[in-house]
């Protein structure tokens, strides 16, 4: 069994990660389940992972299992269970350095800029598990409204409100508080996306933007730029060159130019379809004793 804790239940797009990597390990026959400080589920998305409190998790874990976990601060606590540990790299802040150093932990990492900083900051090649939309999100041919512009305000707020400033035709909606059906809903509906948090590790909402048909305007991110291509499928670069571009965005010239980046982010979010992520959790699941696929004996919900 593998238990993968989690700091909670709240709208943060690490907790949905965790819930996509626990449903592919289950489709591969892993027993896996979330561990919540609390034992509540996350209500915004649709997971089939089930969920059980960390401190009961931790009290009947035994020979055979093991956990997860994304979050570095988790990693004291967690060792002195003796079990093994897996520590799936969402992101590559510092903090993480001595999770990587501990030899006792396997590292897995779902894009290539995470790949690239667990090699060099641990010394050992970690595991590529990779990373996924979920399949709501992807353009099914709606029309799209080009004067909306979508955008997270919990980082960047200020920016996004300059920007829609630099393009006075465009109506500026944050996303907020929104389960991941409304948020799907919304980006397959506006015609923009501005990705507003300064230095994000990944910023997978962008790409979920990008799947679902929207032009992306970004301001430079880490890990984002594995599908971030500027002036291909998107458009990256500080904020006095975003509203350059956005200033332009109902300029009859630069129409064709605007379609083309829209139809690439399209193929761009294809590249992550669940099916392309289970294809690597289907390989890390074959590596993994038989007896991690013994069943944990749940509390009745």
């Amino acid at each position: 069994m593998i238990v993968y804790a989690v700091p909670s239940a709240g709208i943060f797009g690490s907790i949905k990660v965790a819930h996509q990597f626990v449903d592919l390990l289950q489709a591969e026959g892993v027993a896996a389940c979330i561990a919540t400080p609390d034992g509540k589920a996350s209500g915004w998305f649709r997971s089939q992972a089930p969920v059980v409190a960390r401190a009961w998790a931790l009290d009947h874990l035994g020979d055979g299992d093991a956990i997860m976990f994304s979050l570095p601060h988790d990693h004291a606590e967690l060792r002195r269970s003796g079990l093994p540990l897996f520590f799936h790299c969402q992101g590559t802040d510092p903090l993480i350095d001595p999770v990587l150093r501990d030899e006792n932990v396997a590292v897995l990492t779902c894009w290539q800029q995470a790949y690239d900083y667990v090699l060099a900051a641990g010394g050992r090649a970690p595991t590529d598990v990779g990373i996924s939309i979920a399949p709501a999100f992807h353009h099914r041919g709606e029309m799209k409204d080009p004067h909306v512009a979508t955008h997270m305000p919990r980082r960047g707020r200020e920016i996004a409100e300059q920007l829609a400033e630099a393009c006075p035709d465009l109506h500026l909606v944050p996303i907020d508080g929104s389960d991941e059906a409304e948020v799907a809903q919304m980006m397959r509906r506006a015609g923009v996306y501005l990705a507003t948090a300064e230095g994000e590790w990944f910023g997978l909402p962008a790409l979920e933007a990008m799947a679902a048909g929207c032009v992306v305007f970004s301001v430079p991110v880490l890990g984002g730029m594995e599908f971030l291509e500027d002036g291909i499928n998107c458009v990256v670069g500080d904020v006095e060159h975003l509203e350059r571009e956005l200033a332009t965005l109902f300029a009859p010239a630069r129409a064709a130019h605007w379609q083309s980046l829209r139809h690439a982010a399209i193929a761009t979010g294809l590249r992550y379809r669940r099916e392309a992520q289970a294809v690597k959790v289907a390989a890390f699941a074959a590596t993994l004793p038989e007896r991690m696929r013994r069943p944990l004996g749940l509390p009745r919900a």
